[in-house]
């Protein structure tokens, strides 16, 4: 289900309006009536009052330019935020060209800044207004520049702004670098207010940011730098944009509190919230009255696509139990909204996961595909520019499986590039890890992940152990070792009506004495509707017998893991849910099992 956040705020005739849709997120804020923000006597010595009415008057004209649509804001609050309240609707909203009235109006003001700036070569407003209108032309490498010749500027100051445009730039280890420089030398207070992510975190999580906070520094470090790794979009992509693109949003914020805005009312902490959690504008609608003769409401739109990729707080202390769905970026009701510039298409991948322990150690085998693009926009006839390839045209589409321990040692990973599905393995230690399978197409601009804990504890090497199920193509040669069987993994555990398929399973711990084997293979259905399940339980149908086979083998003659691989021929299996069962029995042992849930789907 989708749906479409709102907010807006009453308050001295405005109102402001923030629309969201999830999983794709279309956000927009709007604000009633005409407002002149131009101060009516400007002193011609107060060189930086010039400055200042100069973006006064280019907000106020360029509202005049904004697309006119129809419409009105109604509804009831889901969420208030100080002057602002939300709630969802559906929304279709997708970004527009620039009319070429607000370009010149723009370039215009930035001329008048630039050279005010070198009367006034440590005013720090003057810069930031600089930086920010150049990021609105999307002119990023211009701002980068004139973010590093700050003057006598605050260093701090000058540090946020250069992490800004190398954010926008895409270049998230230096934003990092230089955001990193920011925090340094800003006063505790504002550090503080940086770094703690507050607002963009549910309950849970603000409870566990204050209770570190409480503790010690080094303890929100450690949670810190825990919860920005989970909430990085990508491990593909080099640095967490996720985190820099909050320090680029304070940075915003910060921008825009002591200058005039498109929606005409002042800026206060209740705009500071919604631009950390939301992110700012790409584009303005508004609407007017019924005569056409004032405006109405100012409509401020977000990234269409935008998701949560912020974690929850309750898997903060052990990552490693955070089921898939904790760590989906596609939640009902977002918290916060980001998009990544280089994939603002980020879908689930719901592909296989497989553990096969080794005693100490562990492989861990997660399959990879691109997931097909179903958010709103794919069957639109308009332009989608947040999907124009850009810079990406021709880059290799890249896959990679990630194991990040809980103990914060180094990531291990196993990357491939050029393939679009496939499976890639890893070995470690045993021990607790969050595992992120990912899929990237650059050219695509769409990306796939499936991100989940997992533990694995060791086995002493004389105790059998069972790996999971990985579910495969049949093969006519069959694989003899688990690394063989990895380019026949199918991308999901799914099947079609008819098709056949393939298990392959590791045991290990045998070897050291001699002993027979006994495997129990087993597939039945799991998802029988009510009535069905009614009628068995008065014995008016019987249930299903689940389809069985079982075979005894004598045990490897020496230590190591046991590879067994399996063609499963089940043409009459019908569309539904089901499971496929795996048991060892040895003499003086405990039966070890092991299942996977699969689906059949309709040719």
């Amino acid at each position: 289900m989708k749906s479409r956040r709102h907010l807006y705020a009453r308050g001295l005739g405005t109102l402001l309006l923030i629309c969201a849709t999830s999983p794709q997120v279309n956000m927009a804020q709007s604000v009633y009536r005409e407002i002149d923000t131009v101060a009516a006597v400007i002193d011609s010595s107060d060189i930086q009052g010039i400055a200042r009415a100069a973006q006064a008057r280019f907000e106020r004209q360029r509202i005049r330019h904004f697309p006119l649509i129809l419409g009105s804001v109604n509804g009831v609050c889901d969420e208030r935020v100080g002057r602002f309240c939300s709630w969802y609707d559906e929304g279709d909203w997708y970004p527009r060209p620039e009319s070429v009235q607000v370009e010149e109006l723009r370039e215009e003001l930035l001329v008048l800044l630039d050279s005010i700036q070198v009367l006034l070569p440590g005013d720090g407003w003057l810069l930031g207004q600089r930086v920010w209108y150049l990021s609105e032309a999307r002119r990023w490498e211009e701002a980068l520049e004139t973010a590093r010749s700050c003057g006598t500027v605050e260093p701090w100051w000058c540090a946020a702004l250069v992490g800004f445009s190398l954010h926008g730039l895409e270049r998230y280890v230096e934003a990092d670098r230089a955001f990193s420089i920011a925090i340094d030398r800003m006063d505790s207070g504002q550090s503080l207010r940086w770094r703690v992510p507050r607002w963009i975190m549910d309950d849970d999580g603000q409870n566990a940011l204050k209770e570190a906070e409480n503790l010690s520094s080094e303890s929100l470090d450690t949670v810190l730098e825990r919860l920005w790794l989970l909430a990085d979009p990508l491990y593909l992509v080099e640095g967490n944009d996720r985190k820099t693109s909050h320090y680029a949003r304070w940075t915003v914020a910060t921008i825009r509190e002591e200058a005039k805005n498109p929606y005409r009312i002042s800026w206060g902490k209740d705009l500071d919230e919604l631009t950390i959690r939301h992110g700012w504008e790409l584009g303005w609608d508004r609407t007017s009255d019924t005569g056409f003769t004032t405006v109405e409401h100012v409509i401020g739109h977000k990234h269409p696509e935008g998701r949560d990729y912020m974690p929850p707080g309750k898997v903060l202390n052990t990552p490693s139990r955070a089921a898939p769905e904790d760590l989906r970026a596609d939640v009902e009701r977002p918290r916060s909204l980001y998009a990544p510039a280089y994939a603002p298409v980020f879908l689930p991948m719901e592909g296989q996961v497989a553990l096969f322990p080794r005693g100490s150690r562990v492989v861990v085998v997660g399959t990879h595909f691109l997931p097909d693009d179903t958010t709103r926009h794919v069957g639109h006839d308009h332009p989608i520019p947040w999907l124009d390839p850009g810079a990406q045209d021709g880059m290799l589409d890249r896959a990679g499986t990630f194991l990040v321990p809980q103990d914060g040692a180094r990531i291990k990973s196993a990357q491939r590039m050029g393939y679009v599905e496939g499976a890639l393995s890893l070995e470690v230690p045993s021990g607790s890890y969050v595992l992120s399978a990912e899929m990237w197409s650059p050219s695509k601009r769409r990306a796939g992940r499936l991100r989940m804990g997992l533990e694995s504890l060791p086995v002493p090497e004389d105790v059998a152990s069972l790996s999971d199920i990985l579910m495969l193509r049949p093969s006519s040669e069959e694989p003899e070792v688990l690394e063989a069987s990895l380019p026949l993994a199918l991308k999901r555990a799914e099947i079609l009506t008819g098709q056949t398929f393939a298990i392959a399973w590791e045991v290990a711990g045998l070897g050291f004495r001699s002993e027979t084997l006994l495997f129990e293979v087993s597939v039945s259905q799991i998802n029988r509707g009510v009535l069905r399940q009614i009628g068995e339980f008065l014995r008016i149908t019987k249930p299903p017998r689940p389809l069985r086979l079982s075979w005894e083998e004598l045990g490897p003659q020496s230590p190591g893991p046991l590879f067994r691989y399996l063609n499963l021929d089940l043409p009459n299996l019908k569309a539904g849910k089901y499971e496929v069962r795996l048991v060892l029995k040895t003499v003086g042992r405990a039966d070890a099992v092991s299942a996977r849930v699969f689906s059949v789907k309709e040719r």
